[in-house]
């Protein structure tokens, strides 16, 4: 670890203005950053540390969509609504190839880097998905889910499932195949990860129905998520009690995140002055070592930060039905519009003030 007592740079949590992405990065003396700051976007010479909750701030987009679907299942022959309702996924979908767009270019840079996590453990973790796979069931369990048991089962309604339904693979596009992959650095590897999920959230074929979504899109990010979790060590999850309240007004540089961030922005810096990869090692004892990881920590289930989501991503809906009752041009509906987004807010900060929902995320009603 860095042990320079004359840095006393503070760990910062930024969001990009351009993509709504969010990374740590130790603030520049004079430039001015503030934890909880948004700018306009990330100066290419500091590095960025991806933890939580950079990840799953993608969560808010995939919910988006997929509770789109969900409401136009309820209107099956409203040929406007549909039109309305397409728009939001393709501004979904935007705002999705946005951020993985940033986070493969930066990865692939080296600016940007998961904090905790050796590359080669993350590739090795993706290749056991990709060859051996795992339960549905279990997936489901671990990130709180729904998706990989339904997926199956509109495979089995629709006669398209495999010999071993109960079990999803990790399946990768035919120029992102293992045999092209599996040779590739860690770090390339990864890259080509988000590179084949970006290039799925961009066809069109996709986006048929809440299943083909499913199917083809969430079930990909949802995988790498649990790839993320499952070789990253447990203090960047963000789970401890301690970290809760990341917000502008509190001095976080204590919290158990903010001290392994840190430490971890400074390991970095200083491997590049050195003249190395940049790649930090992560010790893990020998006791913590998983089959389907090869070698990495066992997967911690109740760490999981997937709480907030859970309890997000209803409300998320509500706003989006909300804001089109705002938007219908009938007055009525319009002022129940305003009524249901007023009411949500005041969910959403009653969760804050309870702990059950950081400060730093996002109001779904704003």
């Amino acid at each position: 670890m860095s042990s320079d007592a004359t840095d006393n740079r503070a760990v910062v949590l930024l969001k990009s203005d351009r993509t709504g992405n969010r990374f740590y990065a130790l603030a520049p003396e004079g430039s001015g950053w503030k934890n909880a700051d948004t700018i306009s976007d990330y100066p290419p010479d500091v590095i960025l540390g991806i933890a939580y909750p950079c990840l799953e701030d993608g969560l808010n987009d995939f919910a988006t969509i997929r509770t789109t679907f969900e409401t136009l299942d309820y209107f099956p022959d409203d040929q406007q609504l549909r039109t309305e309702m397409m728009d939001i996924i393709l501004e979904a979908r935007a705002a999705l190839r946005a951020r993985l767009g940033e986070l493969r270019d930066r990865l692939a840079t080296g600016q940007a880097h998961f904090l905790g996590t050796v590359m080669e453990d993350f590739k090795s973790f993706a290749i056991t998905l990709a060859t051996k796979g795992q339960l549905r069931r279990t997936l489901d369990s671990m990130m709180k889910l729904d998706v990989f048991e339904s997926v199956a089962q509109q495979d089995e309604a629709t006669g398209a499932a495999g010999a071993d339904a109960s079990t999803y693979t990790l399946a990768f596009l035919p120029e992102n195949r293992l045999e092209l992959t599996r040779d590739l650095p860690g770090r390339e590897f990864v890259v080509r990860m988000f590179d084949d999920l970006m290039q799925s959230v961009s066809e069109n074929g996709n986006y048929e129905s809440r299943y083909t979504f499913d199917k083809s899109v969430f079930q990909k990010f949802i995988a790498l998520m649990f790839i993320n979790y499952a070789t990253t060590d447990p203090i960047f999850y963000g789970t401890n009690r301690a970290d809760y309240g990341v917000s502008a007004d509190r001095d976080m540089q204590d919290t158990p995140l903010y001290r392994a961030v840190g430490a971890a922005l400074r390991d970095l810096e200083s491997s590049y002055r050195q003249g190395l990869s940049g790649e930090v090692a992560v010790a893990r004892p020998a006791a913590e070592a998983s089959e389907l990881g090869q070698g990495t920590r066992t997967l911690e289930v109740n760490a999981l930060p997937t709480t907030e989501q859970n309890v997000l991503n209803p409300l998320n809906a509500i706003c989006r039905t909300a804001r089109l009752l705002a938007k219908s041009g009938n007055p009525r509906d319009a002022e129940y519009g305003g009524i249901i987004l007023k009411g949500a807010q005041g969910i959403f900060q009653e969760l804050k003030a309870i702990g059950l929902v950081s400060p730093m995320a996002q109001d779904p009603s704003a």
